[in-house]
C-alpha cells in the first residue's frame, strides 16, 4: 500500500466534493487560505455533462434570485459568460404559472433569473474556480476518512482512495477540512470512529417523483414564456428554456407510490392529464433529444451538528451535507451559497481578531450559525409538504394558522401585484419570510378574504395547493 503524506504547511483547505456548495466554499476559502484542494468522486468533464454524485442534475433545477446574487459577487463576470454561451435571463413576469385552478397573472417586477442547465451551470463555476491560481480539483478520488490528532479533537487532513488506478491511497494534510459531499456525506460515520456521539436528525418524508427529458424548442412555436408551470392537487409540470434552443421539461407525481412515466407514450400521456394542455401542446410535436429519466425525492433531512455537545476543530459541514431540501423548492444551491457566505465572514473574523482557524470553538460556531442560515428555508420547505395529508410528521396548530394565511396569500398574489411581489421576493429569498406579515400584505390578504365570505361561500384549498405554499415553481 503506497501511503504519502502531502500539505505540510499551515496554509492548505481541503474541500470534499465538487458540488455547487463544494465550489463556492472552496472559492471563498482560495481568498483565506495559500492552498485550496477539491476533492471530487467523480470523474469531471471539460464539456457539459450529467453525473453520477448529481442525480437531480438532469432534471430541473432552479437557482434563486438571492443564490445568483451571491454567485455574482463570487464569480464576476460568470452570468455573462453563461448568456453569451446560451443560458437564459428572464424576469419572474416571463413565468407562465398555472395554480388554484386559475392562471397567475403576471406583473412586472424587478426580479431577474437565469434558466439553465446543472451541468451547464456547474462546468462554468468549476472554470472560473480553477482559473484561481491557488485552487487545484483532483477527481476521480475518494475521500475514506478523516485524519484526526491521538486525541480526536482536532481534525489534521483527509485520507484518499484514487478511483483511476493509479495510486491506492494517499493523505493529504490540511488545516481545515470542508465536508460538502452532500446527501451521501459519511461525516456521521467519520465522526464516531473518533469518538463524537451521532448526529441528531430531523426528517420529513415527501416522496416527491421526477421525471424528466429534453426536447428541442420548434422553431415554428410561438410561447409567451421563458417557464411554465402547471400545478394540480397530485401532479405538476414545468418547461425550462435552456441553453441550446432547448426545454428541460420535468413532470411530478406529488402522489405517494404513483408510478412515473418511463416512456415516450407514457410521458406525453402524463403531460396530457395536466389540468390546462399547455406544457403537452409545447412538446407533442416536439424533437426529444434524451430518453426520459426518473428520479425520487423521499425525505428532506436536516443533520443537525450545531447541536452536538462536541465538534472536532477544523472541519466544517455545508451544503446537503447538511441539509437537503425538497428539491421543488429551488433552495439548495442558494442556501449553499449563503453557507459560503457565512464561511467567508467567519474566516475573516478569525483573521481580524488574531486566532487561527483551528482554534477551538471555530468549526462549531460556524455549524451553529449556518443552522440559522438553513432555518427559514426549512420551514418553508417543510410547511409546504406538510398540506400533503401523506406527509409523515407531527404539526403544530401554530403551523396549521401559518399555512392557513400562505394559502390564502397564494391565492391572492395571483391577482395582487404588491403581494405578488412581496411573495416572488420571500421564494427567491430576497427578504425573509416575516416580511410576509408587514401589515399592508396581511391587510391585503385578510381584506379579500373577508369580501370573499361576504360574496360566497368559503371555496375549498384542497385541490391543486399540493407543493404551492412558497414552491419556486
Amino acid at each position: 500500500m503506497d501511503i504519502k503524506q502531502k500539505g505540510q504547511n499551515n496554509q492548505h483547505a481541503v474541500v470534499i466534493g465538487a458540488s455547487m456548495a463544494g465550489l463556492v466554499a472552496a472559492r471563498v476559502l482560495s481568498d483565506h487560505f495559500e492552498r485550496v484542494t477539491v476533492i471530487e468522486r467523480d470523474q469531471l468533464c471539460e464539456q457539459v455533462a450529467a453525473r453520477k454524485g448529481v442525480p437531480q442534475g438532469q432534471h430541473v433545477h432552479g437557482l434563486l434570485a438571492k443564490g445568483a446574487e451571491v454567485l455574482t459577487e463570487l464569480f464576476p463576470g460568470l452570468f455573462e459568460a453563461l448568456t453569451h454561451n446560451g443560458a437564459i435571463r428572464f424576469s419572474v413576469a416571463d413565468m407562465k404559472q398555472y395554480q388554484f385552478e386559475a392562471w397567475n397573472e403576471r406583473f412586472p417586477t424587478s426580479i431577474y433569473l437565469y434558466s439553465q442547465s446543472r451541468p451547464f451551470l456547474e462546468l462554468y463555476v468549476r472554470d472560473f474556480l480553477a482559473a484561481r491560481g491557488n485552487v487545484r480539483l483532483l477527481a476521480a478520488c475518494e475521500v475514506t476518512r478523516l485524519l484526526a490528532t491521538a486525541d480526536s479533537s482536532r481534525i489534521t487532513g483527509v485520507s484518499l482512495h484514487y478511483r483511476n488506478g493509479e495510486q491506492d491511497v494517499e493523505e493529504q494534510a490540511a488545516d481545515l477540512v470542508v465536508d460538502a459531499s452532500g446527501r451521501g456525506s459519511r461525516a456521521p460515520q467519520w465522526l464516531v470512529s473518533l469518538g463524537y456521539p451521532q448526529v441528531e436528525e430531523t426528517k420529513l418524508q415527501v416522496h416527491l417523483g421526477y421525471a424528466s427529458r429534453i426536447y428541442h424548442r420548434p422553431s415554428h412555436l410561438t410561447i409567451d414564456w421563458k417557464l411554465l408551470s402547471i400545478i394540480d392537487e397530485r401532479r405538476a409540470g414545468v418547461a425550462f428554456s435552456i441553453e441550446g434552443d432547448r426545454w428541460l421539461v420535468t413532470l411530478m407525481t406529488l402522489r405517494h407510490g404513483e408510478a412515473l412515466p418511463n416512456d415516450e407514450d407514457s410521458f406525453l400521456e402524463y403531460a396530457r392529464s395536466l389540468p390546462q394542455p399547455d406544457l403537452y401542446e409545447a412538446i407533442k410535436e416536439a424533437e426529444p433529444l434524451t430518453p426520459v429519466l426518473n428520479y425520487k425525492y423521499p425525505t428532506n433531512r436536516w443533520r443537525r451538528y450545531e447541536r452536538m455537545s462536541r465538534f472536532p476543530q477544523g472541519f466544517v459541514i455545508l451544503g446537503d451535507a447538511v441539509c437537503s431540501f425538497n428539491p421543488i423548492y429551488g433552495q439548495g444551491m442558494t442556501v449553499a451559497a449563503l453557507e459560503a457566505k457565512v464561511l467567508d465572514a467567519s474566516l475573516r473574523q478569525c483573521s481580524q481578531g488574531g486566532s487561527s482557524k483551528q482554534e477551538s470553538g471555530f468549526a462549531q460556531q460556524y455549524q451553529q450559525a449556518i443552522a440559522k442560515v438553513v432555518k427559514w428555508p426549512w420551514q418553508m420547505a417543510t410547511g409546504g409538504d406538510f398540506t400533503d395529508s401523506e406527509t409523515e410528521g407531527k404539526q403544530a396548530l401554530a403551523m396549521r394558522l401559518l399555512k392557513w394565511y400562505i394559502m390564502r396569500l397564494m391565492q391572492q398574489a395571483a391577482t395582487h401585484p404588491v403581494v405578488a411581489e412581496r411573495l416572488q421576493q420571500v421564494q427567491n429569498m430576497l427578504k425573509t419570510p416575516t416580511s410576509l406579515f408587514a401589515p399592508r400584505i396581511v391587510w391585503t390578504v385578510l381584506k379579500q378574504q373577508l369580501v370573499s365570505r361576504r360574496q360566497k361561500p368559503a371555496v375549498s384549498l384542497r385541490r391543486s395547493h399540493k407543493r404551492s405554499v412558497i414552491s419556486w415553481i
